[in-house]
């Protein structure tokens, strides 16, 4: 199982940097430098906000290429799915910071570090000191964290270029912890739904859905 994600890292890794450069290059594109930007001045600049969404838009069009590619990396022993960040959840995650954490003095590359994640389940159980061990070994650029807290149990794994670009964001699941794993998942989300609702009105009634290979 360990080879296999490490197959995957090294795929992430690839297609990560190509993108970003892709990024860069485009009409998109602000220097922004994502570490000494705070969420809560995404209030008071509107450029911060446009460039997330712009960012997000710009996976979306390179998505269809991206599903085709992971779908290679699903086999007996594992799932692979990859998801862009809705809009409205962008939204709602930058209130939710500003509300409840620090009145949103985070960076916004702490705050928006999965505007594009990747979710590995792992049929085999794979252990946070393995997968850590791989990173510290191999790839010690990356960030790895357990991620595990109450229900939720899983490894993270952080590609990041430098700060001035977005995170992507590798979920590794074992199989056993899965459906805790997705009612925590929707612990969260009630509020987010609540909150899409009561601003549903001012949004004209539409939704803009996250999607993934497989959920």
């Amino acid at each position: 199982m360990l080879e296999e994600i490490e197959q995957l890292i090294k795929f992430i890794r690839i297609e990560y940097e190509k993108l970003t450069n892709s990024w860069e290059h485009s009409n998109y594109y602000e220097r922004i430098n994502l570490k000494n930007t705070q969420v809560y001045e995404v209030i008071e600049n509107k450029l911060i906000l446009d460039t997330i969404i712009k960012y997000r838009e710009f996976i979306n069009e390179n998505n269809i290429d991206l599903m085709i590619d992971f779908k290679k990396f699903n086999s007996d022993n594992a799932t692979v799915n990859v998801r862009t960040k809705a809009k409205n959840s962008i939204e709602f995650k930058i209130k939710n910071y500003i509300d409840n954490h620090e009145n949103g003095k985070v960076p916004i590359n702490k705050c928006f570090n999965d505007l594009f994640g990747i979710r590995i389940i792992c049929n085999t159980d794979i252990s946070f000191d393995e997968i850590f061990n791989l990173i510290d070994t191999k790839y010690n650029n990356l960030k790895c964290i357990d991620s595990s807290k109450k229900e939720y149990k899983a490894t993270h794994v952080y590609f990041k270029k430098d700060n001035y670009s977005y995170q992507w964001e590798l979920q590794i699941w074992n199989k056993k912890d899965e459906n805790n794993n997705i009612k925590s998942h929707e612990k969260y989300k009630q509020d987010y739904v609540k909150w899409e609702n009561e601003n549903k009105e001012k949004r004209g009634g539409n939704n803009d859905n996250t999607f993934y290979i497989h959920e």
